[in-house]
């Protein structure tokens, strides 16, 4: 950890003149010193101080210093997805559906295995355990890496493809920074509204980590109420519009609604 050492003396006449910066001699330290604005003492004389910051170097890791640990990551990643393809051949005739009738299918079959037995329920709720635990696993190292990927190289392509837009998005939420998470709520709950823009916007726009997070974590009930209504009619589904009914929006709408009434 860096250590910061302070200390000040007198300093000689303006005719005399010193570097403002000095290092030291020792490669893990440096020592920096800035000249402040002359203090005019009693005598009518001119006199400087300096101050003499100490600063120890922290030692970072290097990008070619974690390739092992990456490469560790990577290969226990694929082994374990492995392991979790394995497990889900284990339900009986489970196949990948292609189409909306063989998705139909597919759901019909899994539900009556699941309701058949005790055995059969626990059978698909632990592999469904494993996908999920899986999934969240290996997703944050690799939502990290693409933070990390677009800190540096979607920043620039914003700025200069969506430079309009992104200056929109900033006066927005300059305009409704004091409501600043019932807005991003909002936002977050209306119906059809475009998460990716926002999720790639956030970081440019300043957003704050605690509002982003509640936000999603609470703007997502709306999502999730759509996927869960989509996963219990999958059997009776005509075609993928279904999922979309009015009813489903427009309860999603009044929901969105309720944000507003903080702000109120």
């Amino acid at each position: 950890m860096a250590t910061t050492e302070v200390s000040s003396q007198p300093l000689l006449p303006t005719e005399e003149k010193r570097s403002l910066i000095h290092t030291s001699s020792n490669p893990n330290d440096s020592t920096i010193t800035i000249s402040l604005e002359p203090e005019i003492v009693k005598n009518k004389t001119e006199q400087y101080k300096f101050l003499y910051f100490k600063i120890s170097k922290v030692k970072t890791p290097s990008t070619i210093s974690l390739l092992p640990c990456i490469l560790l990551l990577f290969v226990f990643a694929m082994f374990s997805l492995g392991g979790v393809v394995a497990l889900v051949r284990t339900i009986p005739d489970l196949f990948l559906p292609t189409t909306l009738e063989a998705v139909k299918r597919q759901a019909i079959m899994l539900k009556d295995y699941s309701n058949g037995s005790w055995k059969g329920y626990f059978h698909v709720i632990g592999v469904l355990s494993a996908i999920y635990i899986w999934k969240q696993t290996f997703s944050v190292p690799g939502a990290i890496f693409l933070l990390e990927l677009c800190k540096y190289a979607g920043k620039p392509l914003m700025d200069q493809y969506f430079s309009e837009k992104l200056n929109y998005l900033r006066r927005q939420i300059d305009e409704n920074r004091d409501n600043l998470f019932f807005y991003l709520l909002f936002i977050r709950m209306f119906p059809l509204s475009p998460w990716w823009i926002l999720n790639l916007s956030s970081p440019l726009l300043l957003i704050p980590i605690d509002s982003f997070f509640t936000s999603m974590f609470f703007g997502s009930i709306p999502y999730n109420l759509a996927c869960s209504q989509a996963g219990n009619l999958l059997s009776e589904l005509q075609s993928t519009t279904d999922i979309w009914r009015p009813t489903l929006l427009l309860k999603m709408f009044f929901i969105s609604l309720l944000s507003l009434i903080p702000p109120l």
